[in-house]
């Protein structure tokens, strides 16, 4: 893996987290809302362990009420 998927990772991971916590909503809810049955799934995504498919990032976006390109806006 290269320096810029690592980064992008991170970037998505840290994304998501901050947007679920915004709602306020847990890990275990979100994982509920887009039917994973391990909610540590959710923590390694936003720890920028796992990169998402892109219809898990479509299921995230709309558990969060967020548009999918929400999810790409890194500060």
């Amino acid at each position: 893996m290269d320096d810029k998927e690592l980064r992008f990772r991170k970037l998505l991971g840290a994304r998501i987290q901050e947007l679920r916590q915004n709602k306020p909503m847990t890990q275990p809810e979100l994982a509920a809302l887009i039917g994973f049955k391990d909610y540590q799934a959710v923590g390694r995504i936003e720890n920028g362990r796992v990169t998402p498919s892109v219809y898990v990032i479509y299921q995230i976006a709309e558990a969060l009420e967020v548009g999918f390109e929400k999810l790409f806006v890194f500060d």
